[in-house]
């Protein structure tokens, strides 16, 4: 699997919260930013997302929302 930094950091953001779950909203300029369990700053999402979910890392969900699969909660652990 080739993971950047960035994706890693989005995963890590995601384990943050007990359900793996990782929230966004689309910004003024248009971009998506990422928010985590208690993150002040929003993190911007780049091209991760489509990478992640299409990994199998990520499932997107309905509420605006982003949940760790088993093989997301995997890499992380890996990834320590």
């Amino acid at each position: 699997m080739d993971l950047t930094p960035h994706d890693l950091t989005i995963l890590h953001l995601a384990a943050r919260d007990a359900e793996g779950r990782l929230t966004f909203y689309i910004a003024e300029d248009g971009s998506i930013a990422l928010v985590g369990k208690g993150e002040a700053t929003p993190l911007l999402a780049e091209d991760a997302l489509p990478k992640l979910e299409e990994l199998g890392l990520l499932s997107r969900e309905v509420s605006r929302s982003y949940v760790l699969t088993p093989e997301g909660w995997d890499a992380v652990k890996q990834s320590d």
